[in-house]
């Protein structure tokens, strides 16, 4: 499945994105709370006032959906809070391979050099390399909201080393970059897909235990490995078991161990679907992107609904004026429109 995706977080203790090494509890806790905070969920809450209903309401989400994504053919400002320039090389070259697939330009230097983050507000995603903060990103365009909206723990030097003193392979380092890069623009955790079942095959008991390693209380430990609530906005295709975005979580945690179907052994690329998925969330032939419309249930590799969005859906200042016009429509009070439009507009636009 690929899907549009709420949290993005990584965690440290999971064998997918961390080498066992760098991977221990005195390392302390992942930075994971305030980027689940900020996912496309809340902001579907926080623009679509609950006075607005029905048709009016899906046609708003529609709007804010789209509003969270890049758009098609974007330049993305990318800087780098630290690390050194051999760390800032590590992940250009790997961040880039999304642009193989998905019409974006990640734009990573000034002046032919690593971009330096200066705080001026132009900078789309700030990289940072902040040891015992784990490694996450913020959730598409809004990962301007946040300073940094990406972490890398422990990567910021030129050879990345375990405790041991052993040097991280090149393919761990690449695994997480390329999952963060993915969070960054907008994908989710596959094992958290509505579609994937995993709910039913762990042992929460023993997830819940191992969370307490962890100093997590069972609510984190849902949120990290529980399946997200189905809506709308997701765009939901088959589970693909050898995506990117998929945990080796640990087979402790499920009930059938390795033979869960929800145990994976490490992903290292990008799977086939990730590539296809990325490509139609950024076409280079305008084709539509799908933002709505995922039904309940429906044939195998049929999951996904959606309709061509108008050519101003591309304009982002059209969609503010959409947004506020739909408010209107629905009877909102004047003041409210204007301080919801002006939050809305800081969301788009970055301003």
């Amino acid at each position: 499945m690929r899907f549009v995706r709420l949290a993005a977080c990584s965690l440290p203790f999971l064998g997918a994105l961390a080498p066992p090494a760098l991977a221990q509890g005195s390392f302390g806790l992942p930075s994971c709370v305030s980027t689940l905070v900020s996912g496309p969920a809340s902001a579907f809450k926080r623009f679509i006032p609950n006075d607005v209903k029905g048709r009016a309401e899906l046609q708003m989400r529609g709007v804010v959906a789209r509003s969270l994504t890049w758009r098609p053919g974007q330049t993305i400002r990318v800087c780098f809070k630290s690390g050194s320039r051999g760390a800032h090389e590590r992940v250009i070259r790997i961040g880039r391979e999304w642009m193989n697939y998905a019409n974006i330009v990640f734009d990573f230097e000034e002046n032919g050099a690593p971009r330096l983050c200066t705080g001026d507000g132009r900078d789309d995603i700030k990289v940072d390399f902040k040891d015992f903060q784990g490694w996450w990103s913020a959730y598409g365009t809004l990962s301007r909201q946040r300073d940094p909206s990406m972490n890398l723990q422990f990567f910021g030097v030129d050879t990345p080393r375990y405790s041991n003193g052993q040097p991280a392979p090149e393919v761990e380092l690449r695994r997480t970059i390329l999952h963060e890069f993915g969070h960054a623009l907008g994908m989710m955790h596959e094992h958290q897909s509505p579609a994937a079942g995993c709910d039913q095959e762990i042992n929460w008991e023993a997830a819940y235990k191992m969370g307490a390693q962890m100093g997590w209380d069972r609510e984190k430990v849902h949120s990290q490995m529980g399946a997200l609530t189905q809506i709308a906005e997701l765009n939901v295709t088959e589970v693909d078991r050898k995506s990117i975005m998929h945990y080796s979580l640990p087979p402790e945690i499920f009930r059938l161990g390795r033979n869960s179907p929800c145990w994976i052994p490490d992903n290292d690329d990008l799977s086939a679907q990730d590539k296809n998925f990325i490509a139609s969330m950024y076409p280079k032939s305008g084709a539509p992107v799908e933002t709505t419309g995922v039904p309940p249930a429906g044939p195998a590799g049929a999951l996904t609904r959606g309709a061509k969005p108008p050519a101003a859906l591309n304009d982002r200042e059209a969609l503010v004026r959409q947004y506020a016009e739909m408010l209107k429509q629905a009877g909102i009070a004047a003041d409210r429109i204007a301080q919801l439009t002006q939050e809305f507009r800081k969301t788009v636009l970055g301003q």
